[in-house]
């Protein structure tokens, strides 16, 4: 049942993600009329769209975000990438690969609200700019002054606190730049963007230039792709319209509206809880990685993209199932069954060998054969036919409880409650993560590998059946259009 929520008439923008902008084309005020270039009338939303996807690439400023986002994240991860392996090649202790995730969750945690409230008040298009040339500076002191062990920790840090600036900025900014009725499929070619940006950044620059060149040539072309992304984010418009009805809370207050907003709804604490525990799950499985292709796999850490490369492949199948599917069946209930896939292939790693030998004995599939045939070691060719449906299910519990996150959150909490999921995530990713590298060693990455996917299985279920049913408002359906006013 959707209602009309009494309102707050000056709809400032927070970290909106998809469904933000819906404040920005609701209400009667001055500022709706100043932003009618990005919001559509009912009758142009409600028209079919058969190819959405190829006219919002078809408009320039929506193309300029979308491309400098591609080229910044995939700076940023050849980046950690880089780093990841200058850690694995000076240690081969479990326990540094874990304080080198940390380095990505410790930032999370203790800049994830404040950046959320800097994307809610400053414009957006600055902040975007700034970051991408702070990065850039990091990178160039990476260049003049080759990291040691420390260095590397330092610039790490450095990195993920500036991350914690550019992705609710960026979540904002879709929100600004997209109509209401395309948001969703916005939400896909966002996400869409992060998949390239792996791709590029992932597979091809870092592996490609660290066994031509050298860490010194990705460091220069990271620091390249960063000024591309700037520049590319001064060919959007200013995306400061929610800057005069900035809130003038405090950090306690904002906090703790956020939480009592989230506790209010069951939809959206059952979203919140498949988020984050893929987002835990998938921290634990970064720091256990390397030693799963060593002891279990037989290969080398710097083979760690390549194995997992055909995640990609999942990942844009997830992004073009995940909406379909919500609409026949519920995000509810697409994020919850996909967190319980992503859980299973998980789970799953730990059996690769026994996985093996059924394939071949039992059920008569040519594995080894057409491990030959491609020259794969029949182990490695099994984990990169797992990781397609685990990149899928992690896809989609990303769409489907963003979703529902957004719906089911008023326009002004949509970037606190955004804030608040990467703040659990991370405080619920330290001790797992932390633990996971020197458990890996103690009890074998196997164990560990299962104990990742039990604890994700388990913690899912929890939360849905902990949270009772409430009655819930959906802000998508209940959103003002122009001409309207609230009671």
């Amino acid at each position: 049942m959707n209602a009309r929520r009494p309102g707050n008439p000056d709809h400032s923008r927070t970290l909106g993600e998809t469904l933000a902008s819906e404040g920005a084309c609701a209400g009667p005020d001055r500022a709706a009329e100043s932003r009618a270039s990005v919001c559509s009338p009912p009758a142009e939303r409600e028209q079919p769209a058969p190819s959405i996807r190829a006219r919002l690439l078809d408009d320039e400023p929506f193309r300029a975000f979308w491309l400098a986002r591609v080229s910044a994240a995939a700076a940023h991860g050849a980046l950690i990438y880089a780093l990841l392996l200058l850690v694995a090649d000076l240690t081969d202790r479990a326990a540094f690969t874990s304080l080198f995730v940390l380095c990505a969750i410790v930032p999370s945690i203790l800049f994830g609200l404040p950046a959320g409230i800097v994307a809610d008040q400053f414009p957006l298009r600055g902040i975007l700019t700034t970051v991408n040339l702070l990065r850039f500076g990091f990178v160039v002191v990476l260049l003049a002054n080759p990291p040691d062990l420390a260095g590397i920790f330092a610039a790490t840090l450095g990195l993920w606190t500036l991350q914690q600036f550019q992705s609710p900025a960026e979540s904002a900014a879709l929100a600004q730049l997209v109509a209401p009725g395309r948001l969703t499929e916005a939400q896909s070619l966002f996400n869409l963007a992060g998949v390239v940006a792996q791709v590029l950044g992932l597979v091809i620059l870092a592996p490609l230039l660290l066994r031509t060149t050298g860490v010194e040539a990705l460091f220069a072309v990271c620091a390249g792709l960063f000024c591309l992304s700037a520049a590319l984010i001064r060919l959007m418009p200013p995306l400061d319209g929610h800057v005069s009805a900035r809130s003038s809370r405090g950090l306690p207050d904002t906090l703790r509206e956020g939480f009592r907003g989230i506790r209010s709804d069951s939809l959206t604490i059952r979203a919140m809880a498949s988020d984050i525990l893929v987002g835990v799950g998938m921290s634990a499985l970064l720091v256990i990685m390397p030693l799963f292709l060593r002891r279990v796999l037989g290969t080398g850490a710097d083979n760690t993209v390549f194995v997992f490369a055909p995640a990609a492949f999942g990942l844009v199948a997830g992004l073009r199932l995940a909406h379909p599917l919500g609409r026949a069946v519920g995000d509810q209930r697409v994020a919850t069954g996909a967190m319980l896939g992503f859980a299973a292939t998980v789970g799953a790693l730990a059996f690769v060998a026994d996985l093996r030998q059924l394939a071949n004995e039992i059920l008569g599939l040519p594995l080894d054969v057409l491990a030959d045939i491609v020259r794969i070691p029949s182990l490695v060719l099994l984990t990169m036919l797992i990781s397609v449906p685990a990149g899928c299910f992690s896809a989609m519990v990303g769409v489907a409880s963003r979703s529902l996150l957004l719906v089911h959150t008023p326009p002004e909490r949509r970037g606190q409650t955004v804030a608040t999921v990467a703040l659990l995530t991370g405080v619920g990713a330290l001790v797992p993560t932390l633990l996971a590298g020197v458990a890996a060693d103690a009890f074998g990455v196997e164990r560990i590998a299962v104990a990742i996917a039990v604890i994700i299985a388990l913690g899912g279920l929890a939360a849905n059946m902990a949270s009772r049913p409430t009655r819930t408002f959906s802000y998508r359906a209940s959103a003002v259009l122009p001409g309207e006013s609230r009671p």
